[in-house]
């Protein structure tokens, strides 16, 4: 086909398959660094094992938290062929995760199809776009956030606990737990990622970087708020 020819609608973005590149490579290093830890006797201290683990469930989140406390219960030790394969159950989390991922940004891309007589927009290169940019893909936006908020919701629950620990911030109950308020603010921060690349991924204002400011502020307030309220 010639140079005008339509580009693939089943293909990534640049930005979201390098997205993709670097999340599958950094679950796959932390796996293998997991299971490098149990086989060579490296004198690692105890904390730092546990941290991998923890790293992998908030990298494989939402789902990594119900395979978490069922991997639990199966633990026995050492690094037998359960262990291997527990940890490999993460890379496939993440797999799914990535596919995910590819069918929001691939469904919220799509473009809405408009009338042969409509208007035109402010460009060629992008005939949907109406009036100071905005395009009918901005109708996409009612799922796509309500999307990015509801997978927030398990790390909004586990930084309910890492800010001050089971009985929060009060002091009252176990009394307030200090030490892993840098996975809260990993958690909160994360969550702000989701909703900017919600915003970003739905084509529904031009020019892109204008759309990309837009982005980073929501995902910005989004994070902050999240923080705000795990934190009470």
């Amino acid at each position: 086909m010639g140079s005008g020819s339509q580009p693939n609608g089943r293909a990534l973005p640049r930005w979201a398959r390098t997205a993709v590149v670097v999340y599958l490579s950094v679950t796959f290093a932390v796996v293998v660094a997991a299971l490098l830890s149990g086989v060579l006797v490296l004198g690692l201290d105890p904390g730092f094992k546990e941290g991998l683990l923890l790293v992998l469930v908030v990298l494989t989140l939402p789902v990594s938290l119900a395979y978490f406390v069922i991997g639990t219960f199966g633990s026995g030790g050492g690094l037998g062929l359960a262990t291997v394969l527990y940890y490999l159950g993460y890379l496939l989390l993440a797999a799914v995760n990535a596919g995910v991922f590819r069918w929001i940004v691939l469904s919220a891309r799509r473009r809405t199809p408009v009338p042969a007589a409509g208007t035109p927009g402010p460009s060629r290169q992008y005939p949907t776009a109406k009036l100071r940019g905005i395009t009918p893909d901005v109708t996409k936006l009612w799922w796509a956030v309500p999307l990015a908020v509801l997978l927030s919701l398990p790390q909004w629950m586990v930084a309910s606990f890492a800010w001050c620990g089971v009985s929060g911030c009060s002091g009252g109950g176990f009394g307030v737990a200090t030490g892993s308020e840098w996975i809260a603010v990993i958690l909160s921060a994360a969550n702000g990622l989701i909703l900017a690349v919600a915003v970003f991924g739905v084509r529904w204002l031009y020019p892109t970087g204008k759309r990309a400011l837009i982005a980073l502020a929501a995902g910005t307030l989004f994070g902050l708020l999240g923080a705000a309220v795990t934190h009470g």
